[in-house]
């Protein structure tokens, strides 16, 4: 290990010796003062120093400050070979590439063509892929990987990584959809297939091969319900033709008076008592049709708001009421239970003219 140790330092030593002396050798520009190339070697050195103790971290920020001010061979060697030691295995490969690019035809970077073929085939081998392909509902979505999306290129090749876990996302609009966590190592080459498992869109057509969608059972919509309009306008009206009808009683009580105090109570009247006879057997008729008639009034009304209004499930019963006579009030005579006279035109014992006046109580 120690043999080793020294091995690479003095290769990083004479790297060193062989940049210094290409930032000496480079022409100055006016984005270059001289100020600045002793900044770049001063910060080569400590980069070298730095990756000579194995803090790849310190000493890869140092070279890529280097590098902004000149990109030379060894400048992009030693960047790539700390970005590998890190693990950055896809960096590394770049910039290694770059390297090799820029020592081609240059004298000066005898050793970085001389070494950099071997690290760019390691690194080919080593570094881990990712084969990302769409499934099922995911053929319209972005695909991201480790947040950056994905062309239609890198999804139909290879995609090289660095060894450890890798994030691939798809996106429906502004909407996560799906996500999966993948993990390679070095050397490892995996295919992910990235699918969306949600229902379509409103406005999908269905399958060719669904069926029908059933059709919706309506229930039978409820009968109309009668109005009690009717019900309280003949309830109205046979209070109405009851109250003109007790009227005409109050009228033909004073009419039956009156005959009694003509007649003298004798069932013999003199012909002058006619008029208020007469008078007395229209009220007597009257009354008892507008009796009657409010009678039958009240009762069609009272059962026409029994079978109104109540929805519906209340009609058969309001029927069967009416059937066993329950639904309407009991029906009194026109006459009535109290007391009732009659007026006739010829009495046994009387003459023609005559009236005669007959009670019952």
């Amino acid at each position: 290990m120690h043999v080793g140790g020294l091995r690479r330092s003095s290769k990083h030593v004479a790297g060193a010796a062989a940049l210094l002396a290409a930032l000496a050798a480079a022409p100055r520009s006016s984005a270059q003062t001289r100020e600045e190339l002793d900044q770049a070697r001063a910060l080569f050195q400590e980069a070298v120093a730095l990756s000579a103790a194995n803090n790849c971290a310190a000493a890869l920020a140092k070279f890529q400050a280097v590098a902004r001010v000149r990109r030379t061979p060894q400048v992009l060697f030693n960047i790539a070979e700390c970005e590998e030691r890190l693990g950055k295995l896809v960096s590394a490969l770049g910039n290694y590439r770059l390297a090799a690019a820029a020592a081609e035809g240059d004298p000066k970077a005898k050793d970085v063509t001389a070494n950099v073929g071997a690290r760019i085939e390691s690194l080919e081998q080593r570094t881990p892929k990712l084969a990302i392909r769409r499934g099922e509902g995911a053929l319209t979505a972005t695909i991201l990987l480790d947040g950056f999306e994905l062309g239609a290129q890198e999804m139909s090749a290879d995609i090289p990584v660095d060894p450890g876990t890798h994030v691939i996302t798809a996106r429906v609009g502004d909407r996560e959809a799906a996500r999966e966590t993948v993990t390679v190592a070095e050397r490892d080459t995996k295919t992910v297939e990235v699918a969306i498992d949600e229902p379509p869109p409103a406005g999908t057509p269905p399958p060719a091969d669904a069926p029908p969608p059933a059709a919706p059972v309506e229930a039978p919509a409820p009968a109309a319900r009668p109005s009690k309009v009717p019900g309280f306008v003949v309830l109205g009206a046979g209070i109405a033709s009851g109250a003109v009808g007790g009227v005409f009683l109050v009228l033909r009580g004073g009419t039956l008076r009156e005959l009694d105090t003509l007649c003298g109570g004798d069932t013999r009247c003199p012909p002058s008592a006619k008029p208020t006879a007469d008078r007395g057997r229209l009220y007597t008729g009257v009354a008892e049709a507008a009796i009657g008639l409010g009678v039958v009034g009240v009762a069609t009304g009272i059962v026409l708001l029994a079978t109104s209004g109540g929805g519906p499930s209340d009609a058969p019963k309001a029927a069967a009421r009416d059937a066993r006579g329950e639904g309407a009030a009991p029906r009194r005579s026109a006459g009535g239970s109290g007391p009732r006279a009659d007026l006739l035109l010829q009495a046994p014992g009387a003459d023609v003219a005559g009236l005669s006046v007959t009670g019952r109580f």
